[in-house]
This record gives C-alpha cells, sequence and structure tokens, in this order.
C-alpha cells in the first residue's frame, strides 16, 4: 500500500490525475511542486533539504536517500529510519526540467536524475513515475489495485526509467 509520496516535479500539470488517488497519504514535495500540491489537497510537506547553491541542488540529502533506499528486508535500514525519525518512501514521482541547449550544464537536473536513480536501485520496495507516460500507468495501477503496486509494476517502470536516464544522458553528452 503507497503510503508515503516523494514529488518534484517541472511540469505540476502531470500530478493532476494522481492527486486525487494520493490525497489521503502522507506527501512531500519540494518548494515549487508543494505550493501547486496545496492548491489542490491540504496537507503536503515541502522539502528543502540538502543545498541550494543558488537553485543548482536542491533534494540531495541523506534523509531522502535512506527514505527511498531503505530495503524494508534490512533490519540495519529499518533501523537508520527509526534513528532519523521518517518512514520510507512508497512512491517517487519525479519529472526533470528540460535541459536547455543554450544555458547547458547549468541546466542539467542532478538532484532529480539522483532521485530516479534511488528509486530504480530500490524498485522491490518503491514504485516509480518520471514523465507524462509513466504517471499515466501509476494511476491506472493505483485504480487496479486500490492503492497499491504491485512488484511486476515496480520493476517495469524501474526499466523503463533506466532507459529515460540512459537517453537523457546521452542528450547531455552531445549538449556538451
Amino acid at each position: 500500500m503507497v503510503k508515503n509520496i516523494l514529488i518534484a516535479v517541472s511540469d505540476k500539470k502531470v500530478i493532476d490525475k494522481l492527486l486525487p488517488l494520493v490525497e489521503k497519504n502522507k506527501i512531500w514535495a519540494t518548494e515549487g511542486t508543494a505550493k501547486y500540491i496545496k492548491l489542490k489537497i491540504e496537507s503536503v510537506y515541502p522539502v528543502a533539504l540538502g543545498f541550494d547553491f543558488g537553485g543548482r541542488l536542491k533534494t540531495l540529502s541523506r534523509e531522502l536517500f535512506a527514505r527511498i533506499l531503505a530495503d524494508r528486508g534490512q533490519a540495519s535500514h529499518m533501523v537508520e529510519l527509526e534513528r532519523l525519525g521518517v518512514e520510507p518512501f512508497d512512491l517517487v514521482v519525479v519529472v526533470l526540467y528540460k535541459p536547455d541547449k543554450n544555458n547547458f550544464p547549468e541546466s542539467m537536473d542532478i538532484g532529480g536524475q539522483a532521485l530516479i536513480r534511488a528509486a530504480i536501485k530500490n524498485y522491490k520496495n518503491v514504485a516509480l513515475a518520471f514523465d507524462a507516460s509513466s504517471l499515466e500507468s501509476l494511476v491506472g495501477e493505483l485504480i487496479s489495485n486500490n492503492g497499491s503496486t504491485t512488484l511486476g509494476f515496480r520493476k517495469t517502470q524501474a526499466q523503463k526509467a533506466a532507459k529515460f536516464i540512459a537517453e537523457r544522458c546521452e542528450v547531455e553528452a552531445n549538449y556538451l
């Protein structure tokens, strides 16, 4: 069952179909995404962890990654989360900013890519959506499974996300 969700999206409207399905869940979101969600759902927790450097990086923090990477089958992982006073994320929704060829490498989305990669690494425990198509699939999965995701779904999403990140890295390499 999906209970704890991290959302960080560049295009806020892509989450509109998801929000009614998760409005009773605990949602953490980056600042701009949290403001958007708050217009539709009363309860959202803004995440401003890590460091910013003028907007260059906002989402790299020990807490966020511990919550994404925690393997629920590893007692030491769960003890660490308890020590931090947090629960693991069940769902990560990250839609990256598009790289701008004229403002590159400054337009690279470093934190978002790292969040996606962390969710890929822990697909056995964490569902992932990373673009409009994967969000559509997620919405269907949550509806079909009464707010839960299956291991098969999580693995398929992780595979698609890995290909997406690889293609994104190729685009960025060509921009350099």
